[in-house]
């Protein structure tokens, strides 16, 4: 588990009175461009855990409300993987960044890291990593370097050297690919389309998230109710 940053806590709780989610502008699903995935992905997903109850994630690690959402959950998520509890699958998207007109892509970056750590057969890691990506998020004292999420890695458990695929951004086209897959398409079992993140979906069920601070809780009783 990891400490949540004061200024990751005091900008998100600004953003809380004004977002109610990252919206996407498109909602219809293009057809995904050619990209390499990296090993163990699902699909467009990146698993973490191995638990029975299935725990889906949809999110941009540049959107304020994907954090927000992240310091109320996030331990929550990263201690059920630990203890296998669940089995947490993050689908990456990357639209946030243009949306705010940040020039460094971190939404992209930030994936790629996440999908690099998938590729080196550490999915284990990758919600302590999620967690950590997602508190540190662009802000006005700039992006994270290439250096900075080597070392979010190192923080989160992850031993295997992804230098080169943060560097080259190798995974950086199945992040979009993922991005153009999934918005504008419904969440299969479910009437929700992807429109905008965050979406949570517990054993393949939609998962309300709030801005009343309940969602920690809420989120316990329905992994608990589905185990």
């Amino acid at each position: 588990m990891t400490s949540r940053s004061p200024r990751a806590l005091v900008a998100a709780a600004a953003l809380l009175v004004l977002l109610t989610g990252c919206q996407a502008a498109a909602t219809t699903a293009p057809t995904p461009s050619a990209a390499a995935a990296p090993a163990a992905a699902d699909g467009y997903g990146l698993v973490s855990g191995s638990g029975p109850v299935e725990v889906q994630l949809w999110t941009d690690l540049s959107c304020p409300y994907c954090m927000m959402l992240e310091a109320e959950t996030g331990e929550l998520l990263t201690q059920w993987v630990e203890d296998d509890a669940v089995t947490l699958t993050i689908h990456p998207l990357n639209f946030v960044s243009a949306k705010r007109g940040d020039d460094t892509d971190w939404s992209t970056r930030a994936a790629n890291a996440l999908a690099a750590t998938a590729d080196a057969r550490q999915g284990d890691r990758l919600a302590a990593f999620y967690a950590i990506l997602q508190q540190n998020q662009v802000s006005e004292a700039g992006a994270p370097t290439d250096e900075d999420i080597l070392a979010f890695a190192a923080e989160a458990g992850v031993t295997a050297d992804i230098s080169d695929a943060v560097a080259s951004q190798r995974f950086g086209a199945w992040v979009t690919a993922s991005n153009e897959h999934w918005l504008g398409r419904a969440i299969d079992g479910t009437a929700r389309v992807v429109d905008g993140v965050p979406i949570l979906v517990v054993d393949g069920v939609v998962f309300e998230i709030t801005e009343d601070g309940t969602n920690a809780s809420r989120l316990r009783d329905a992994v608990t109710a589905a185990g």
